[in-house]
């Protein structure tokens, strides 16, 4: 087996899938797979309702967009689910990019969004072999200074 340079992914995160219907994502989640629900989120001012669902070492996100004309154009008509997108986690988000320029990957926005204690950049699937990764840097806990994981 052959390794290339040094690996800019620690691990992955999560798994993206955005959903025509919340509750029963929900419902087949927890009821038929038995996985816990970790979290919830709301984004864009409540226009994006999600959650997460751990599955071993890497959660299940699903994310339920209420605004139709976008949850078409990310969604596909028609389509119940589909997954959206790969969350790493990188070391430093800003080494990882410079590494992925280098070979022509472009991302959704020019700078980085804040969650928690994240920051986050999503790449553009058509530079990135047809898939769309988020990358998420921890940054470190503000009481302990220390960066989980």
């Amino acid at each position: 087996m052959t390794q290339g340079p040094d690996p800019m992914i620690r691990r992955i995160d999560h798994i993206g899938v955005i959903v025509n219907d919340l509750a029963e994502a929900r419902r087949w989640l927890v009821e038929v797979f038995g996985l816990p629900l970790q979290r919830t989120v709301e984004l864009s001012d409540g226009r994006i309702r999600g959650e997460f669902y751990a599955c071993g070492e890497v959660d299940i996100e699903v994310l339920e967009i209420g605004d139709p004309e976008m949850r078409s154009r990310r969604l596909g008509d028609g389509k119940q689910a589909r997954i959206e997108h790969i969350a790493v986690e990188v070391d430093h988000l800003g080494d990882a990019l410079a590494r992925l320029a280098v070979h022509g990957v472009r991302t959704t926005s020019p700078e980085p969004r804040r969650t928690g204690n994240r920051l986050n950049m999503w790449t553009v699937e058509e530079t990135t072999g047809g898939i769309s990764y988020q990358l998420i840097q921890r940054l470190p806990d503000p009481s302990t200074g220390k960066r989980p994981g």
